[in-house]
């Protein structure tokens, strides 16, 4: 994948403080300045507790920042209200975690149409924007049927269809393969493959080899401590 030019993602000296003035305040991030093009692939490494999650929460909107500026296609969104940073994560922002969360008493299709209910969109619309992502992952044929019938290679592809049902110009993952055998690691980085070659930005937090050494990743981002530890932030 080629790295864009334009900072998709921008953060400035970002730091995490949890419990802060507390006996059990932890600082996840500290001072962290980073810089992410569009359609770039970057892998956030670290071991577990270097705070690598804590960032890609702040980069994906999820929570916010306790001090620092976090920038996403040129709108400082730190200090934004909730309710608009909901319709920045819901813009902007394709989520796939090592845990799938999906519903599984209700359809694939289902499942993948949850995200497009907040938008107002008809559902016709909505029926035909979940089946269009199935089909893209080689789901078409299990559209109807109930996620707990699905294997968990097929359960995986249900959750990137979902995580890309909003076609979100930056899709991030936290742990992807943390769940998975290498068969369908492989499979699933493929896919995040075939991601940035359509020009989406991708980043993912992991420690595993298989993630940052594979060739849909551009650079690799070193965490330890809350801190970026290899110098390649930009």
């Amino acid at each position: 994948m080629n790295g864009g030019s334009s900072a998709m993602i921008l953060t400035e000296g970002v730091t995490k403080v949890y419990n802060p003035r507390r006996p059990d305040e932890v600082v996840a991030v500290a001072g962290v300045s980073l810089h992410i093009g569009g359609g770039e692939a970057v892998a956030l490494v670290g071991p577990s507790g270097s705070g690598k999650t804590s960032l890609l929460s702040l980069i994906g909107c999820m929570s916010r920042p306790t001090s620092g500026r976090v920038v996403v296609d040129g709108r400082d969104v730190a200090k934004l209200s909730e309710g608009v940073l909901t319709g920045v994560r819901r813009r902007y922002f394709g989520f796939i975690f090592q845990q799938y969360y999906l519903i599984p008493d209700l359809s694939a299709v289902e499942n993948v149409l949850l995200p497009l209910y907040p938008t107002g969109m008809r559902f016709s619309e909505m029926d035909g924007r979940a089946g269009e992502a199935l089909a893209r992952l080689g789901m078409a044929h299990a559209r109807h049927r109930k996620v707990r019938q699905l294997s968990g290679g097929e359960q995986q592809r249900v959750a990137v269809a979902r995580a890309l049902v909003n076609d979100p110009p930056i899709v991030v993952a936290d742990e992807p393969t943390a769940h998975l055998d290498r068969k369908r690691s492989e499979e699933l980085l493929d896919q995040l493959q075939e991601l940035g070659r359509s020009g989406k930005t991708v980043i993912i937090a992991t420690h595993d080899p298989l993630v940052y050494e594979h060739r849909l990743i551009d650079r690799v981002v070193s965490i330890r401590d809350g801190r970026v530890e290899n110098g390649h932030a930009s």
